[in-house]
């Protein structure tokens, strides 16, 4: 086990598989005390089973990010079982089958809204008070090359990701003051159950892995400048195909 973020409390959205996951085992594996947080209860407890057996810390909390009553909850008891939240990885999302712009349903729409960027700010409505508070804090918001690449398949989940890409650069100006950070990690084409398995045309011979973006959120955790806020970093390359997603599927 390392120290890099040692007794560091981190709540992942979304934690029960995928990136989340990825990100929850890189922080519990450098001393974290990782609070799993999704809605598939059984996933989150295997999650956290696996890192207490490797000797780190974790727990697990049933939330849907797009319920606010959940986060509130889910943020209190967090609160309660470590004393406050140090690092907060908005990671949770829901992506739907590609489906041109204009014939995007409403409901495809108002669910995406909801999970992907009402879910971010949410929980950082919740957290990040008692950041300002005690005038520290680490925001790690996970974007999307969908996010800077303007997307005809699947525009809902890349409008949710422009907006989330915007929503962070906001809420790191407005609490930069208060030695809070707020940062970002922008994937591209990753091998997890969101892309079900389907490799878009053009990719390379290999996929960029889970435990890929979970270095770089470490790298923003642990080593990020003091004065790195506002900032995103892009995990893909620029000819990186966007590829078609099978869905729906959340992440959690």
């Amino acid at each position: 086990m390392g120290s890099l973020i040692k007794d560091k409390v981190a709540l992942v959205t979304g934690s029960g598989r995928g990136i989340g996951k990825a990100i929850a085992i890189a922080f519990a594996n450098e001393g974290a005390k990782v609070a799993l947080t999704g809605r598939n209860v059984g996933r989150l407890e295997h999650v956290s089973a696996a890192i207490q057996v490797a000797g780190g810390s974790a727990d697990c909390w049933r939330m849907d990010v797009s319920r606010e009553a959940e986060v509130e909850e889910a943020v209190r008891k967090i609160t309660e079982r470590w004393g406050w939240i140090d690092i907060l990885v908005n990671n949770a999302a829901i992506i739907h089958p590609e489906t041109p712009v204009w014939r995007t349903s409403i409901s495809q729409w108002d669910e995406e809204m909801a999970i992907n960027l009402r879910g971010t700010f949410l929980c950082c409505h919740h957290v990040v008070p008692d950041m300002v508070k005690r005038q520290q804090g680490v925001v790690i918001n996970i974007g999307s090359s969908s996010g800077t690449i303007p997307e005809d398949r699947y525009g809902a989940y890349g409008a949710t990701k422009w907006g989330v890409i915007g929503y962070t650069m906001a809420l790191a100006k407005s609490v930069r003051r208060y030695g809070v950070q707020v940062n970002g990690l922008n994937p591209g084409w990753v091998d997890t159950d969101m892309t079900g398995g389907h490799k878009p045309p053009g990719a390379g011979p290999e996929w960029t892995q889970p435990e890929d973006i979970a270095r770089a959120a470490l790298f923003l955790a642990a080593h990020a400048p003091a004065d790195m806020t506002g900032q995103f970093i892009n995990l893909f390359g620029a000819d990186d195909p966007s590829g078609s997603a099978p869905g729906p599927i959340r992440s959690s």
